[in-house]
């Protein structure tokens, strides 16, 4: 199983788009459509797992919070992150970007492999 929220994602929503403009020229059946979008579904959750090495922190205060068919969705305001390309070692030198909101989704990655997250 594969998530479907690589595809709010401007490669995401541009791969969207250029099916539907296919779809509609006749150059795609709905099912090869259908099949091309869960293969970028697969394909995005394998790409992150095997080649995002960095290391991440967030600090932020939460305005809401949501939790729907185990996806938590959190809204945030005066937010910081901060960015380790590298992965290791100190967030001391790491690059940092602020916003005054975000919203963020989170999905247990062991519930895209088909497996139960220990409770």
């Amino acid at each position: 199983m594969s998530f479907q929220i690589y595809r709010n994602t401007s490669v995401g929503e541009s791969l969207q788009e250029t099916i539907e403009q296919m779809a509609q020229e006749e150059k795609l059946t709905e099912e090869i459509a259908l099949a091309v979008l869960k293969q970028f579904d697969t394909s995005m959750s394998k790409a992150i797992k095997e080649f995002v090495t960095g290391k991440a922190t967030m600090k932020a205060n939460m305005k809401t919070y949501h939790y729907y068919e185990n996806v938590w969705t959190f809204s945030l305001e005066k937010v910081e992150f901060k960015l380790n390309q590298a992965g290791n070692g100190s967030m001391n030198g790491a690059q940092s970007l602020a916003c005054d909101t975000a919203k963020v989704v989170v999905v247990d990655a062991k519930l895209g492999e088909g497996e139960t997250p220990a409770a």
